[in-house]
Protein backbone atom coordinates (compact mmCIF):
# COMPACT_ATOMS: atom_id res chain seq x y z
CA UNK A 1 0.00 0.00 0.00
CA UNK A 2 1.07 3.47 -0.95
CA UNK A 3 2.77 5.63 2.26
CA UNK A 4 0.94 8.61 0.65
CA UNK A 5 -1.80 10.10 2.95
CA UNK A 6 -3.93 10.13 -0.07
CA UNK A 7 -5.36 6.74 -1.27
CA UNK A 8 -5.70 5.94 -5.16
CA UNK A 9 -7.17 3.47 -7.19
CA UNK A 10 -4.02 1.18 -6.79
CA UNK A 11 -5.07 1.37 -3.09
CA UNK A 12 -8.35 0.30 -2.73
CA UNK A 13 -8.67 -1.72 -6.09
CA UNK A 14 -6.81 -4.94 -4.75
CA UNK A 15 -8.66 -4.55 -1.38
CA UNK A 16 -12.51 -4.23 -2.67
CA UNK A 17 -11.26 -6.95 -5.16
CA UNK A 18 -9.92 -9.22 -2.03
CA UNK A 19 -13.40 -8.19 0.01
CA UNK A 20 -15.90 -8.79 -3.06
CA UNK A 21 -13.73 -12.39 -3.54
CA UNK A 22 -13.87 -13.30 -0.23
CA UNK A 23 -17.73 -12.33 0.53
CA UNK A 24 -18.96 -14.34 -2.56
CA UNK A 25 -16.14 -17.41 -2.07
CA UNK A 26 -18.57 -20.13 -1.55
CA UNK A 27 -21.11 -19.28 -3.67
CA UNK A 28 -19.94 -20.75 -7.23
CA UNK A 29 -22.55 -18.61 -9.09
CA UNK A 30 -20.55 -15.41 -8.49
CA UNK A 31 -17.66 -14.27 -10.83
CA UNK A 32 -16.16 -10.75 -10.31
CA UNK A 33 -15.04 -9.03 -13.35
CA UNK A 34 -12.83 -6.32 -13.79
CA UNK A 35 -12.98 -3.40 -16.27
CA UNK A 36 -16.26 -4.73 -17.36
CA UNK A 37 -17.02 -2.35 -20.83
CA UNK A 38 -20.39 -0.95 -21.01
CA UNK A 39 -22.65 0.88 -24.14
CA UNK A 40 -20.06 -0.56 -26.30
CA UNK A 41 -17.18 0.70 -24.56
CA UNK A 42 -18.22 3.89 -23.59
CA UNK A 43 -17.20 3.41 -20.33
CA UNK A 44 -15.71 0.11 -18.00
CA UNK A 45 -17.16 -0.42 -14.72
CA UNK A 46 -14.09 -0.43 -12.35
CA UNK A 47 -15.48 -4.06 -10.42
CA UNK A 48 -18.55 -5.90 -11.36
CA UNK A 49 -20.40 -8.94 -9.34
CA UNK A 50 -22.07 -10.95 -11.28
CA UNK A 51 -24.49 -13.53 -9.64
CA UNK A 52 -28.48 -12.98 -9.77
CA UNK A 53 -27.47 -9.35 -9.92
CA UNK A 54 -25.05 -7.11 -12.26
CA UNK A 55 -23.65 -5.05 -9.68
CA UNK A 56 -20.94 -2.50 -10.34
CA UNK A 57 -18.61 -0.49 -8.20
CA UNK A 58 -16.86 2.43 -9.56
CA UNK A 59 -13.54 3.94 -7.12
CA UNK A 60 -13.38 7.44 -7.16
CA UNK A 61 -10.35 7.66 -5.04
CA UNK A 62 -9.34 10.96 -3.28
CA UNK A 63 -6.89 11.31 -6.26
CA UNK A 64 -9.71 11.11 -8.96
CA UNK A 65 -11.58 13.71 -10.73
CA UNK A 66 -15.22 13.05 -10.34
CA UNK A 67 -15.30 14.75 -14.19
CA UNK A 68 -16.95 11.54 -15.66
CA UNK A 69 -19.28 10.97 -13.13
CA UNK A 70 -22.60 12.20 -13.67
CA UNK A 71 -21.83 10.45 -17.49
CA UNK A 72 -20.66 7.18 -15.76
CA UNK A 73 -24.23 7.49 -13.76
CA UNK A 74 -26.00 7.26 -16.81
CA UNK A 75 -24.85 4.80 -18.46
CA UNK A 76 -24.54 2.63 -15.92
CA UNK A 77 -27.57 3.27 -15.44
CA UNK A 78 -28.75 1.45 -18.45
CA UNK A 79 -27.42 -1.71 -17.54
CA UNK A 80 -26.33 -2.26 -14.42
CA UNK A 81 -29.03 -4.30 -11.87
CA UNK A 82 -27.14 -2.24 -8.80
CA UNK A 83 -24.09 0.21 -8.67
CA UNK A 84 -22.09 1.34 -6.07
CA UNK A 85 -19.49 4.11 -5.88
CA UNK A 86 -16.49 3.73 -3.75
CA UNK A 87 -15.48 7.24 -2.45
CA UNK A 88 -12.75 9.03 -0.07
CA UNK A 89 -13.16 11.51 2.21
CA UNK A 90 -12.89 13.95 -0.34
CA UNK A 91 -15.55 13.27 -2.89
CA UNK A 92 -17.93 11.86 -0.30
CA UNK A 93 -20.12 15.04 0.38
CA UNK A 94 -20.26 15.95 -4.07
CA UNK A 95 -21.17 11.99 -4.59
CA UNK A 96 -23.81 12.30 -1.99
CA UNK A 97 -25.22 14.84 -4.31
CA UNK A 98 -24.22 13.36 -7.74
CA UNK A 99 -25.28 9.71 -7.85
CA UNK A 100 -28.72 8.43 -7.96
CA UNK A 101 -30.21 7.71 -5.31
CA UNK A 102 -30.73 3.73 -6.37
CA UNK A 103 -26.39 4.02 -6.05
CA UNK A 104 -24.80 2.56 -2.71
CA UNK A 105 -22.20 4.75 -1.59
CA UNK A 106 -18.83 3.27 0.66
CA UNK A 107 -16.82 5.40 2.31
CA UNK A 108 -13.03 3.69 2.41
CA UNK A 109 -10.57 5.08 5.25
CA UNK A 110 -7.73 4.45 6.47
CA UNK A 111 -6.64 2.65 9.72
CA UNK A 112 -4.37 0.81 11.66
CA UNK A 113 -5.52 -2.12 10.60
CA UNK A 114 -4.92 -1.15 6.70
CA UNK A 115 -7.96 0.15 4.62
CA UNK A 116 -11.47 -0.32 5.86
CA UNK A 117 -15.25 0.45 3.94
CA UNK A 118 -17.80 1.90 5.89
CA UNK A 119 -21.03 1.69 4.38
CA UNK A 120 -23.11 5.08 3.31
CA UNK A 121 -26.01 4.51 1.48
CA UNK A 122 -27.00 0.61 0.49
CA UNK A 123 -27.53 0.26 -2.98
CA UNK A 124 -30.82 -0.74 -4.65
CA UNK A 125 -32.40 -2.14 -7.44
CA UNK A 126 -32.08 -0.05 -10.65
CA UNK A 127 -35.62 0.92 -11.53
CA UNK A 128 -34.48 2.03 -15.46
CA UNK A 129 -32.50 -0.42 -16.93
CA UNK A 130 -32.61 -0.37 -21.19
CA UNK A 131 -33.19 -3.12 -22.99
CA UNK A 132 -31.07 -2.70 -26.19
CA UNK A 133 -28.21 -1.29 -23.83
CA UNK A 134 -28.05 -4.43 -21.85
CA UNK A 135 -28.68 -6.57 -25.20
CA UNK A 136 -25.13 -5.23 -26.18
CA UNK A 137 -23.50 -7.44 -24.00
CA UNK A 138 -24.55 -10.14 -26.00
CA UNK A 139 -21.66 -11.42 -28.04
CA UNK A 140 -23.49 -12.54 -31.73
CA UNK A 141 -23.72 -15.73 -31.58
CA UNK A 142 -25.33 -15.12 -27.75
CA UNK A 143 -28.02 -12.88 -29.34
CA UNK A 144 -28.94 -15.71 -31.75
CA UNK A 145 -28.72 -18.07 -29.50
CA UNK A 146 -31.86 -16.20 -27.73
CA UNK A 147 -33.70 -15.70 -30.57
CA UNK A 148 -33.55 -19.60 -31.50
CA UNK A 149 -34.96 -20.22 -27.66
CA UNK A 150 -38.18 -18.53 -29.03
CA UNK A 151 -37.48 -19.90 -32.77
CA UNK A 152 -37.24 -16.68 -34.53
CA UNK A 153 -33.25 -17.02 -35.75
CA UNK A 154 -34.15 -17.87 -39.23
CA UNK A 155 -32.95 -15.05 -41.24
CA UNK A 156 -31.19 -13.35 -38.65
CA UNK A 157 -27.95 -15.94 -39.41
CA UNK A 158 -26.68 -13.17 -42.16
CA UNK A 159 -27.31 -10.02 -40.35
CA UNK A 160 -25.47 -7.69 -38.48
CA UNK A 161 -25.73 -7.71 -35.04
CA UNK A 162 -27.10 -4.74 -34.13
CA UNK A 163 -30.46 -6.09 -36.31
CA UNK A 164 -30.55 -9.26 -34.04
CA UNK A 165 -29.97 -7.07 -31.32
CA UNK A 166 -32.97 -5.13 -32.08
CA UNK A 167 -34.72 -8.22 -32.82
CA UNK A 168 -33.67 -9.45 -29.15
CA UNK A 169 -35.25 -6.71 -27.79
CA UNK A 170 -38.60 -6.92 -29.81
CA UNK A 171 -38.95 -10.59 -28.22
CA UNK A 172 -37.30 -10.69 -24.68
CA UNK A 173 -38.36 -8.36 -21.68
CA UNK A 174 -35.54 -6.21 -19.81
CA UNK A 175 -35.71 -8.63 -16.83
CA UNK A 176 -35.28 -12.08 -19.59
CA UNK A 177 -32.00 -9.94 -21.53
CA UNK A 178 -30.31 -9.69 -18.00
CA UNK A 179 -30.86 -12.80 -16.91
CA UNK A 180 -29.27 -13.96 -19.69
CA UNK A 181 -26.57 -11.49 -20.09
CA UNK A 182 -25.94 -12.26 -16.42
CA UNK A 183 -25.59 -16.11 -17.84
CA UNK A 184 -23.31 -15.58 -20.44
CA UNK A 185 -21.10 -13.13 -18.68
CA UNK A 186 -20.80 -15.87 -15.53
CA UNK A 187 -19.90 -18.21 -18.23
CA UNK A 188 -17.00 -16.31 -20.47
CA UNK A 189 -15.61 -15.36 -17.13
CA UNK A 190 -15.25 -19.07 -15.36
CA UNK A 191 -13.67 -19.72 -18.64
CA UNK A 192 -10.89 -17.40 -18.60
CA UNK A 193 -7.97 -18.33 -17.10
CA UNK A 194 -6.99 -16.19 -13.66
CA UNK A 195 -3.83 -14.20 -14.26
Amino acid sequence: MSNNLVLGDSDIRPILRSRLRLKHANDTDTVVIEELGLCRGQVRVDVSVVNGLLHGYEIKSDRDSLRRLTAQTELYGKVLDRATVVVGYRHLAKVLDTVPIWWGILLVQRSADGLRFKTVRKPRNNPNRDPRSLVELLWFDDALALLEERNAARGFRGKPRWIVWDRVCELFGVNEIAKAVRGHLKARAKQQVPV
